[in-house]
Parts: C-alpha cells; sequence; structure tokens
C-alpha cells in the first residue's frame, strides 16, 4: 500500500475520520440504530472520492442470538 500513496498514517486518518462520521450519524439516530462504515473505507485503504462507501446498520432493539442460547436469560421484553 505505501508504493500506492497509502502510508500507515494515511490510512490511520482515514479510519480515524470513518470513525467520526459514524459517531455523527450515530448521535442523529439518537440511539435507534448504529451504522457502522465497513468494508475498504473502514480499513483506510481508500478515500473519501475512491470507489464506493458501505454501512452496516443494526438496530439496537433487536438481540441475534446463536443456536443453542436460551433466550430466557436475555433480559428485556421478547416478541416472536
Amino acid at each position: 500500500m505505501n508504493v500506492l500513496g497509502y502510508w500507515p498514517h494515511i490510512r490511520q486518518a482515514w479510519r480515524d475520520a470513518y470513525k467520526a462520521f459514524d459517531r455523527r450519524i450515530n448521535a442523529r439516530t439518537r440511539g435507534s440504530i448504529t451504522c457502522i462504515t465497513t468494508g475498504s473505507k473502514a480499513e483506510g485503504l481508500t478515500s473519501y472520492q475512491e470507489s464506493d462507501i458501505d454501512f452496516m446498520c443494526v438496530r439496537n432493539r433487536i438481540i441475534c442470538l446463536e443456536e443453542g442460547v436460551d433466550s430466557s436469560n436475555v433480559p428485556g421484553e421478547k416478541h416472536i
């Protein structure tokens, strides 16, 4: 990556910028969802105008359980 101009400090700066962006987006959702930048942008491998941007948005009121986990151990209201 250094040959392409993506030195470690530049990649870290991009990662930090996208984390700050995620924090601003998440502040606007008021806790209903959490959005996380993923893919090459999150890794700091592409700049703002390069490529696409990938987000993962998770609804905070939904809990996913692995098979075999007893849902009665999870606190809160449950709708199935």
